[in-house]
């Protein structure tokens, strides 16, 4: 149940292109443990080939080599983050509840692939990794999303880099809990909920309470 036997054609869809989504479907979840077991170095395409179940003139039908398998898994987990943030932008109309739905769905999949997550987001924040724009893109977008809301919900221009400091902090907390917890092999859930209350300060003080020489958070402008 849940294969891909079971999977329903969508409208309009060949058997080709089916067939296409299934095989770069299968390449990379065997590349993503491929990844997550012996690291991005220590890959190769042969790995990938034994853990997917597919030949090697079909891996290179969509893959030239590992590398491009790693920008494509890295693609995949970085969209589904910026969808789950684009919901919550979409579902909530206070700013820290918007930020608290994002913490959230980070952390969540921090708790379901944390090797992975901590593989993957090690390799990108190396400069010379070809992760790296993307993490820099994603970074850039999730700020212009939470700036663009606030705006859009009467805050007022809001600082982009104190939406940025915030998405740093979640990188470098979740880092944190996957380091401690065996490399993200063994993620705890009292470590998720440390990390989660540890951002919701953060986020709680950055977007719900001012200070002097603090800067301010977004403040709703008054009705006309």
């Amino acid at each position: 149940m849940g294969g891909m036997m079971g999977r329903r054609r969508a409208p309009g869809a060949s058997g080709v292109q089916l067939g296409e989504a299934n095989a770069r479907a299968a390449i990379l979840e065997g590349a993503a443990k491929v990844f997550a077991r012996v690291g991005v170095r220590s890959a190769s395409v042969a790995d990938i080939l034994a853990e997917a179940g597919v030949s090697r003139r079909t891996y290179y039908r969509f893959y030239a080599n590992k590398e491009e398998a790693l920008v494509a898994l890295y693609r995949v987990g970085t969209d589904e983050l910026l969808a789950a943030c684009r919901r919550a932008v979409a579902k909530e109309v206070d700013p820290l509840r918007q930020v608290e739905q994002c913490i959230e769905a980070h952390l969540r999949n921090a708790s379901v692939r944390g090797r992975l997550m901590f593989v993957l987001g090690g390799e990108a924040q190396r400069r010379e990794s070809l992760l790296h724009a993307r993490r820099m893109q994603v970074h850039a977008e999730l700020v212009a999303l939470f700036v663009g809301a606030a705006g859009a919900l009467g805050y007022g221009r809001s600082d982009a880099l104190l939406y940025r400091t915030l998405v740093l902090a979640l990188e470098g907390v979740t880092r944190i809990v996957l380091e401690e917890g065996d490399e993200g092999r063994k993620v705890s859930d009292a470590n998720i909920d440390r990390a989660r209350k540890v951002m919701t300060r953060l986020a709680s003080a950055a977007l719900a309470g001012d200070a002097e020489g603090v800067t301010r958070r977004p403040a709703r402008k008054a009705a006309r």
